[in-house]
């Protein structure tokens, strides 16, 4: 994954499935970056990232620093993955990070439907999505009010999908379709709207 590349409002996202995916993980005992350093660079980044919204130049400023040192960690991260996964993709998808997509599966994939929308923490809400056949990872998209639809992110597993960085009292709208299988992507999944606390 290219991550200098990703949206300011994907990075948060991706390296908030990787911390999940990362802990307890018996695939990848010997991280080049602790849990707790990944914990830190993902919370400091969310949280420049929010102040960054609001505008101005130091902001700005300590948000692109923020990026900057948790894009470092991710690469980390992600090339120790790569090393100790090898052709293993069940390893390498349950590290949180996504394979470069060589599916050949010959069907079509089934509208997903979100099961559940939770509120765990300040700024998070977290999905629950009913897991399509032959999906090799979901994609997610959010908006408020009448806004324009936001990417939220690939991620890897339809049971647990965490979106951070969103702003406590604002009704979001959600929609996720499944990625892979012959048509490439599945139809957008029916709306489902929470309020982030």
């Amino acid at each position: 994954m290219k991550f200098a590349r990703l949206k300011d409002s994907q990075i948060g996202i991706v390296a908030s499935s990787v911390k999940i995916g990362l802990t307890d993980n018996p695939f990848f005992p010997n991280l080049p970056v602790s849990l707790a350093d990944l914990s830190a660079a993902t919370d400091d980044y969310c949280s420049a990232y929010a102040t960054s919204l609001g505008g101005g130049r130091i902001p700005t400023a300590l948000k692109n620093a923020a990026r900057s040192k948790l894009i470092s960690v991710l690469r980390d991260e992600a090339h120790y993955v790569q090393i100790i996964a090898k052709n293993n993709l069940p390893a390498l998808l349950s590290s949180g990070f996504t394979d470069i997509d060589r599916n050949t599966a010959q069907s079509a994939l089934a509208q997903p439907y979100i099961k559940t929308v939770l509120n765990q923490y300040s700024g998070q809400l977290w999905l629950r999505v009913k897991r399509v056949p032959n999906a090799r990872n979901y994609q997610v998209r959010i908006k408020v009010g009448d806004g324009d639809w936001l990417d939220a992110g690939v991620h890897p597993q339809a049971r647990k999908i965490v979106l951070p960085g969103l702003t406590p009292g604002t009704v979001y709208t959600i929609q996720v379709r499944a990625l892979g299988g012959r048509t490439g992507y599945s139809v957008w999944s029916m709306s489902a709207m929470k309020m982030a606390n």
